[in-house]
């Protein structure tokens, strides 16, 4: 319940200060030029996991992972999009189970795609939230994911972007995901 209202909270607290610094009007013309509806893009970054074992208890992990996204924008301010996190390692998690014991297991190299609703009220932030489903060998987990994201436009209809993500996997671990990468809107 504490990491629901931590994500609640980070993606209320970005919308208030992306309005807030973010105040343009769209103009007719705006309105009028020629409107992209695609964009695909891919991240770098780290998943940073705080269930990782070591000989005190636990500890955090931090594990490479790129991203693969694709979104449709309706307009300019909506988009369904579905985003994939792929982390290319093998992973050691600490689950409690509900008798109170620990277990160690293994994630390997869990794909955890994701459907995403997608708003951006201005220019440079987006913020997102969705569900979807880590995917790996061992077993199959649901997650919820809220991500924020800044971009800024680019020559020739690219966008740079760095964004900073939480993912909530229901009985099992939580990680947080600081990313850059490059999409193309087309």
């Amino acid at each position: 319940m504490k990491n629901i209202i931590f994500c609640f909270t980070f993606i209320l607290l970005g919308v208030y200060t992306s309005n807030a610094q973010e105040s343009e009007i769209e103009t007719e013309t705006e309105s009028e030029e020629h409107f992209n509806h695609h964009q695909i893009g891919i991240l770098l970054g780290h998943s940073h996991i705080s269930q990782g074992p070591n000989s005190e208890g636990k500890k955090w992990v931090t594990a490479a992972m790129f991203s693969l996204n694709y979104n449709y924008w309706f307009n300019r301010h909506w988009a369904l999009g579905v985003h994939t996190d792929i982390v290319p390692e093998t992973l050691k998690i600490i689950r409690e189970e509900d008798n109170g014991e620990t277990d160690v297991y293994e994630r390997e190299v869990p794909i955890a795609p994701a459907l995403m609703l997608c708003y951006k009220p201005g220019k440079h932030f987006t913020y997102m939230l969705g569900a979807g489903e880590e995917f790996a060998k061992e077993e199959n987990l649901f997650l919820v994911r809220a991500e924020v994201e800044y971009s800024v436009e680019m020559p020739k209809e690219f966008e740079f972007g760095a964004g900073i993500g939480y993912d909530i996997r229901f009985n099992a671990y939580d990680s947080w995901v600081l990313s850059v990468g490059v999409s193309k809107i087309f």
